[in-house]
Order: structure tokens, then sequence, then C-alpha cells
């Protein structure tokens, strides 16, 4: 018996020996089979893949402000679209994307050619104004930024605060004295004051002005004002006043912010369409906008059927003279055209 176990055991050990011998040759017998493979780690110089669609853009970061509010009292509200982050590969220097500013589905501010630079915070500021005879409600303003065929999408809401019109004046302790209308298809601005019975039927003033083809028709009142402004072109106005967005009343634009590098082939345009919206003035006619109507002074800009008063005669600067880097109606004292 002893010795039957120990030939079994004998057995066993060769047949497992046999059946170890025999799937080496099977395997041999066919394609060698491919090793397994490590796993790989990304390594963290890899550069990810840009995402595209809403929300996503990639190297670059966008913010809104929230909690914003517009009330009578301040009937005007400057959103500041910041860009806290932008990243380029590539070698490149600067990104060219274009910025839509929405407000309830309405454009209210376009930068076609916003370019983004590494490591620098880029701003950009809207002014909303609004009528305040709506009801209380929330405006959502959207900003959608485009890269090539890739867009980021943020929003935020503004709080629109509605008050009777006896507490809207208490509020703004300011009676208004003038309406501006802008005559579009005229090249006309007439300010209106108050007649007997409060309404503004008395013509004050009579300007020839610089409409464009992107100038908007409708009912807005005036923004925030400055001295000078940067304007679209590299150039600069003298003594702005916002109307709606990017629509602003400004002089006829100076290649520098100095008074005797003023643009006199624009000037001599007056009472023409030329501008590329806002609504171009002599200083003399924007700075008294500038000095006597408050912001939220009202602004109509329509087409006119026909001139409701006589229209004032054309200014012209002859090239030539060396005067001529100056706005001849500039009341400032070292404007040589006074003297």
């Amino acid at each position: 018996m002893k010795r039957f176990s120990i030939v079994l055991l004998l057995f066993l050990l060769l047949l497992c020996g046999c059946t170890r011998v025999n799937d080496a040759v099977t395997s041999t017998s066919g394609t060698t089979p491919a090793l397994p493979t490590n796993t790989q780690t990304v390594s963290d110089t890899a550069v990810p893949k840009p995402t595209d669609g809403p929300g996503t853009l990639h190297g670059v970061e966008m913010e809104l402000p929230e909690d914003l509010t517009a009330t009578p009292g301040c009937p005007w509200v400057t959103v500041t679209v910041s860009f806290p982050k932008v990243e380029l590969y590539g070698g490149a220097e600067e990104r060219t994307c274009s910025l839509t500013l929405t407000l309830d589905g309405e454009t209210v501010g376009e930068w076609p050619a916003l370019e983004l630079q590494p490591g620098l915070e880029e701003q950009k500021e809207l002014e909303f104004s609004f009528n305040r005879y709506q009801p209380d409600r929330t405006a959502v303003l959207v900003a959608t930024l485009r890269c090539g065929e890739q867009t980021l999408v943020r929003e935020t809401s503004i709080a629109v605060n509605n008050y009777p019109e006896e507490v809207y004046q208490a509020l703004t302790c300011d009676d208004r004295p003038y309406s501006i209308d802008v005559l579009r298809n005229e090249n006309v601005v007439i300010v209106y004051g108050r007649d007997d019975e409060d309404a503004y039927t008395v013509p004050v003033q009579v300007w020839l002005c610089s409409t464009g083809s992107a100038t908007p028709t409708g009912n807005y009142q005036l923004g925030a004002k400055h001295e000078w402004w940067p304007l679209f072109g590299g150039v600069y106005g003298q003594y702005v006043s916002g109307i709606t967005g990017d629509i602003l009343f400004h002089s006829v634009p100076y290649e520098r912010m100095e008074k005797d590098s003023l643009e006199s082939e624009e000037f001599n345009k007056l009472g023409t369409t030329a501008s590329m919206g806002c609504v171009r003035l002599a200083v003399k006619d924007v700075k008294w906008i500038f000095d006597n109507c408050p912001s939220g002074t009202p602004v109509h800009i329509y087409d006119a059927e026909q001139l409701p008063v006589e229209r004032p005669a054309a200014l012209k600067i002859d090239l030539a003279d060396p005067r001529a880097g100056w706005d001849p109606t500039d009341p400032d004292p070292g404007n040589p055209w006074n003297s």
C-alpha cells in the first residue's frame, strides 16, 4: 500500500509537469501575446485640450459683479467685466476676442476686438440706465466672450427698483431742467427747456452734430461724465457724457488727450453722418451739455419728418491754418483761435 501511494504521487507530479510544458508549447505555437503595459501618469507639463461650448474657454476666466441695484436715485449702474486669468500657449503675446453684453436679451455693449494679454487683468465697464416708469424687476445681464470657435458665458442680475414720482423727486433732488433731442437723420441736436406747464417744449440750444449708422433710436438718460475718454480707433473725446452702452456725446476726436491734436477734417463734417455711432459736437456745445445737463437728463434719439427749428450754419476750419489743431469753439484761454 505504501509503495502504491508513492507511485501515485510520482504519477501526479509527472502529470502536472507535462501540463505546464504543454501550455508552454501551445503558447509558442501561435503569435506571442503582448506583455501588459503599465498605467501611464500624465505629465504635469502636458497641455490640456481646449474645451469648447458655453461656460468654458481654454486659458481664460471672466468675472461679473453680483448684487447690482439700480434705483431712481441712481438710475445708472457701472458694471465691470474683469478677466483675472489669461493663459496663452505657443508663444503668443495676446489673444483677440470679442465681448458682447446683453441686458434681458438686448445688446447694450460690444467690443469686437478685445485684446487679452497673459497676466494682465482686463476690465470693461458698461453703464446701464433704465426708464423709471418700468415696474420693479430683475434684469439679467449676460456677457459672452468669443475667441475663435470657443465661447465663455457669464451672467449676473441687476435689481431695478422704481418708486412713485413724488418719491423719485425727493430722492434725486434734481428737477432736470432740460431734455435733449438728437434728430439722427438731420444731424441736429435740440435742447429743450420747460414751459409754464413743466413740459419740455422751449428750444434753448440748437447745434449741428455728427451721428452714425450705428446710432440707435430710442429714449435714454445721460449717464456718467468724463472730461476726456478713449474712443474707438485709438482716439479721444473731450467733455464726454454717456447715453447708452458705448454711445456717447463727445467732441470731435483728438489724436491725443491734448487740445491741439484735433482731427480737423472730422470737425468739418459736423452736420453730416460721420461717426461710428456716438453723437459728435463742437467743444462749446458738448461742454454745454457737460456743464448744464445732469446725469439722468432725458435724451431722445429719432429720425424727424422735418426740422422743427432753423438749421444752424456750419463752421469750417481752414486745414492750412496753423491753428487747425484746435477746435475753434473751445473756450480754453490757451486756444489760439480766441486771440
